[in-house]
């Protein structure tokens, strides 16, 4: 990779054609150490202290990295490569840390099937999102488990239903996440996939990229952090909100 063009382009046609795109040693030992001491501290707890673990807690919404600029967002190694992606149209947005404590005592099994971000409580669409582990992260660890190519499916049922774009299709009769997981897929035989990988390795994933969480089995706790990219027009143009491009690729610089 080059400072100019992070990505080479087997990468972003990797990315385009399955919908993620996994960038193994991205981030520096510094940074992970950062963010390890501060989550841990904001727990009140420690690794190597598994009777300090508040199991309870496995998100930690409106969590404000400090500084703030030292957020997974904002990190100088991932800045280049959403311009490159987006051009300056994609803006950072939030994404908090989400830990997998661990389940030994349960049995392991692949989602069935996941979902797509940005419906949850409001309608908050955005362009990409990144996913990153503070430690390694084995088979059955906790991992993020992603659908490759799914992304298709999500932009085809949008462009055959339009109007439900804004999250009403979860109202849908009928409607299962399997429709953009599973029975609109591209790539059925593979099913979901699990992110097995070392701490500072990040996957990228398109917005309408299936998936989901998974339980830890494993001894460790899953620390991961989240980041997403909207549109600058994705949050306050109520046109652009709600448009569904024939081509997916229309509003990227790729």
């Amino acid at each position: 990779m080059t400072s100019s063009t992070p990505l080479s382009e087997q990468q972003v046609q990797h990315f385009k054609t399955h919908g993620f795109l996994v960038l193994e040693n991205l981030l520096d030992e510094s940074s992970l150490n950062q963010w390890r001491k501060q989550i841990w501290r904001e727990l009140e707890a420690s690794l190597d202290q598994p009777d300090s673990w508040p199991r309870e807690r496995a998100g930690l919404d409106g969590y404000q990295y400090d500084p703030p600029e030292s957020a997974l967002v904002h990190h100088p190694a991932l800045t280049p490569i959403i311009q490159q992606l987006g051009g300056s149209a994609f803006v950072a947005s939030g994404g908090a840390p989400i830990i997998r404590w661990p389940e030994p005592e349960k049995s392991w099994q692949m989602p069935e099937s996941g979902h797509i971000d940005a419906y949850g409580g409001s309608w908050a669409p955005f362009m990409i999102g990144a996913t990153t582990y503070l430690y390694d992260v084995e088979p059955k660890g906790g991992a993020f488990i992603f659908w490759p190519d799914s992304h298709h499916a999500a932009h085809r049922y949008f462009r055959q239903n339009p109007e439900l774009v804004d999250g009403s299709f979860l109202k849908e009769e009928g409607f299962s996440w399997h429709t953009f997981g599973d029975s609109l897929c591209d790539n059925l035989q593979t099913g979901g996939q699990e992110f097995v990988a070392g701490a500072g390795d990040v996957v990228l994933w398109h917005s309408y990229l299936t998936h989901d969480g998974s339980i830890n089995a494993n001894d460790s706790p899953r620390l991961a952090l989240f980041a997403r990219w909207p549109h600058q027009h994705q949050r306050q143009v109520a046109e652009f909100r709600h448009e569904v491009p024939e081509d997916l690729w229309k509003y990227w610089a790729i």
